[in-house]
């Protein structure tokens, strides 16, 4: 029988107010559901001063006690915008950078948002200003009679945010500077028969790829593009390099979690478009070589997670439909690329959700790797299949590049709450 627990213990909450830390005593707010091992276990919660909502957050990549929080802070700004970054020290919860950068007017979104790999810059990688436009809209009056019904056109300027199309600009941490824009365009290196009167393509950014990469999409025009490559770009210069694609009907499934290795995918269908079987490659991107090929029957759901030589993906079976809705069981399954041994986990809950994997996956170790599902985290055990922990309740988390913390941002107390990761054994 499994064991639920809810911890409740006081904790060492550090504020962060001028710069200075205060300490209080505080109830745990983040719920930890299930715990067969300790793999995250808790070290302090900092409370945030700024009223802001945390739109993202991340670990400088060579400092595990450095996080650079970004915060949405105007309601105008919409959901999704911002123009303020603050990078606190997670040692004593002190402020090390607050950054506000209102004089430029442009915001940048909180997702395509990335560290340089020295920790010393922010590739900021969709750029948003405000522009003036003459916005037009018509009046009706409607009366009982059609014949009387008036159209009158109202036109007046107003200020609008549009996206600056193939623009990513640069922060520089330490001096707190813009760079010039610099253009993710990849039209110079796009073959003419990718881009003719029939076929468009085009490179965009992606929230999983790394700094130095984009998405290359292609497809029918009159139809939606499909991620068909990966388009590479000189780390200094920014100008596109080269596109790795496969044949025409690959397209991009997933980047590991390094920028190291792409899975590909093509899917094959019968004559009456039934899905039959899927193939698979793994592209080195270091190498420039495809390193494993493989089929599948299996129809993989969610994102898949890839290292080097491990598939972690969902899948479906024993399918049933109800009325209109078609219903299945789901399973978790760990392909080793090499070996081809696959071991499969089926635990997934009622409704499969603790097995999908949506968003937010990270290998904490050689041993476990956790993901999350909405407000709930589960952390796994690769070599015993099953999950050994599980926590409720955070609305972000991030994991350092050591792989030696994690921090969960809780926003109904606007907190950080801050983990070690163990062994668990």
């Amino acid at each position: 029988m499994k064991t639920y627990i809810k911890v409740f213990l006081p904790l060492l909450i550090v504020f962060i107010f001028n710069g200075c830390g205060a300490i209080k005593l505080s109830k745990y707010d983040l719920k930890e559901t299930y715990s067969e091992k300790q793999v995250l276990v808790y070290d302090k919660t900092i409370s945030l001063s700024t009223k802001g909502y945390i739109g993202n957050m991340q670990f400088s990549p060579t400092n595990k006690d450095e996080l650079t929080i970004i915060s949405i802070d105007k309601i105008e700004y919409g959901s999704y915008r911002t123009d303020h970054f603050i990078v606190i020290d997670l040692k004593n919860g002190k402020l090390k950078k607050d950054i506000k950068l209102d004089k430029t007017k442009d915001t940048y979104d909180v997702e395509f948002i990335k560290y340089s790999d020295d920790g010393k810059k922010l590739y900021l990688m969709k750029i948003y200003e405000k522009v003036l436009k003459n916005i037009c809209q018509k009046n009706i009056t409607v009366y009982e009679i059609p014949e009387k019904t008036t159209f009158e056109k109202k036109c007046e300027d107003r200020l609008v945010t549009e996206l600056i199309k193939d623009k990513f600009t640069i922060l520089d941490l330490e001096t707190e500077q813009l760079s010039p824009y610099y253009s993710y365009n990849c039209d110079e290196i796009i073959p003419k028969e990718l881009n003719n009167n029939e076929i468009e393509s085009y490179c965009d950014v992606s929230l999983n790829s790394p700094i130095n990469t984009t998405y290359f999409y292609s497809g029918n025009k009159k139809k939606n593009k499909s991620k068909k490559g990966i388009a590479i770009y000189d780390k200094n210069s920014f100008k596109p390099k080269k596109i790795i694609t496969l044949d025409d009907k690959f397209r991009v499934e997933v980047v590991s979690e390094d920028g190291q290795y792409i899975l590909f995918k093509k899917d094959f269908r019968d004559s009456n478009e039934k899905f039959k079987n899927s193939q698979y490659s793994v592209y080195d991107l270091k190498n420039n070589r495809v390193i494993h090929n493989f089929d599948t029957t299996l129809w993989m759901i969610g994102r898949a997670f890839i290292d080097k030589d491990n598939l972690i993906f969902t899948y479906s079976t024993d399918f049933t439909e109800i009325g209109n809705t078609l219903y299945s069981k789901k399973h978790l399954s760990i392909l080793n690329l090499v070996t081809n041994e696959k071991k499969i986990f089926s635990d997934c809950g009622e409704s499969g959700g603790k097995c999908y994997l949506t968003e937010g996956i990270y290998n904490l170790n050689d041993r476990y790797i956790m993901w999350r599902d909405y407000s709930k985290y589960h952390i796994f055990d690769k070599k015993d299949m099953k999950i050994v922990q599980e926590f409720n309740g955070a609305k972000k988390f991030t994991v350092s590049r050591d792989f030696k913390k994690v921090v969960f941002y809780m926003n109904n107390t606007n907190e950080l709450h801050l983990f070690d990761i163990v062994q668990g054994e």
